[in-house]
């Protein structure tokens, strides 16, 4: 088994090159409008077309990948339907595929979080017990789309109310309220690696978000008279270097999450997976959202990071440090040790 396979989207370019720097064969899951895209920035070995997300579930499909080891993104993850990728999905998947539901579903997310006994923003059960700022986090949003703030209690019904009644929202009891923490948003990138058995941290992004991040460059009686709410959906990431002594606490927080997976996601996590925190003005690091596989901000280091560079001493990305594992597993005979 020396392929592997992608979806064409979201970070599929360096997973691609990644794979081609450790000499193994690449099969693209392409949409036919992607096609001389992906062509020319990625040349994979092989391209299957697809119609739709949803036509990695066809057994023909499945049947043509299955000497592949599939790698997932976030594209996968927006989907949704995971229980049938878990269960009926039969190629081998790098990492492990039942982290994903987790990650999907915002309550599981913030049990795994606070069974890592790591510093997290307090989460509200019922709109009556907000007693300070929020963000509020709608079903189904993605990317960031679908936030807001609110600044208490009573500015969070009005804005709730204002939802439903432009039919934005059908059910209030499925929103996640979560206290809104005042700080710097940093996104570390992790890798666990079961072959050197061992957690990396390959580099660090924070999102540019609109239209949260665009507000800045307006007056504030400006803002109030526009009626701008801040929102954050996610348009792209800013490369952060991280002030070197917070490293060994972000290394910690890692080594808690990793191992509160292995208790309630077992295997836990293999791979890259990402902690979502702000860090306030006291320099205290709060966790508030795990992505489980590679994110799009490790884009920004596809000739390597930092600290890739301090690790191999050789410029690794984030899909290259994929494909070495795969690798390393593939010479040594632990397929099964890295993917599920």
């Amino acid at each position: 088994m020396s392929y592997i396979s992608v979806i064409a989207s979201h970070s599929a370019l360096q997973i691609i090159k990644g794979a081609k720097d450790e000499n193994l064969k690449t099969i693209l899951l392409c949409f036919k409008e992607r096609e001389k895209f992906y062509k020319m920035y990625s040349s994979p070995d092989k391209i299957i077309i697809i119609n739709k997300i949803e036509d990695i579930m066809k057994e023909e499909i499945q049947e043509k990948i299955m000497e592949a080891i599939f790698i997932p993104h976030g594209t996968l993850i927006s989907e949704k339907n995971l229980d049938k990728f878990e269960k009926e999905f039969k190629p081998r998947v790098f990492g492990n595929r039942w982290i994903f539901k987790w990650e999907s579903d915002r309550i599981l997310k913030d049990r795994l979080l606070r069974e890592a006994r790591i510093r997290t923003p307090q989460y509200f059960e019922s709109i009556n017990d907000v007693d300070r700022p929020v963000i509020v986090k709608l079903p189904g949003a993605e990317g960031g789309r679908g936030y807001f703030i609110a600044r208490n209690k009573e500015d969070l019904k009005n804005k709730l109310e204002e939802l439903t009644r432009r039919r934005l929202l059908k059910n209030k009891e499925n929103i996640f309220i979560q206290e809104y923490i005042i700080g710097v948003t940093i996104y570390p990138h992790f890798f666990y690696s079961p072959i050197y058995n061992r957690l990396e941290i390959l580099g660090c992004d924070r999102r540019y978000e609109t239209n949260v991040d665009a507000i800045g460059r307006i007056p504030a009686k400006d803002q109030l008279e526009l009626n701008i709410i801040p929102t954050f959906t996610v348009i792209g990431n800013i490369p952060i270097v991280l002030r070197e002594s917070l490293l060994p606490e972000i290394q910690e927080i890692g080594e808690k999450f990793v191992e509160a997976t292995r208790k309630l996601v077992p295997p836990g996590i293999i791979g890259p997976f990402c902690l979502e925190m702000i860090c306030n003005e006291e320099g205290e690091l709060y966790t508030f959202e795990f992505s489980g596989r590679i994110v799009a901000g490790t884009n920004l280091f596809i000739n390597g990071s930092l600290y890739s560079t301090l690790l191999f001493n050789e410029p690794i990305s984030m899909g290259r440090r994929i494909a070495r594992e795969i690798r390393k597993a593939i010479e040594n005979n632990k397929l099964k040790e890295i993917s599920t």
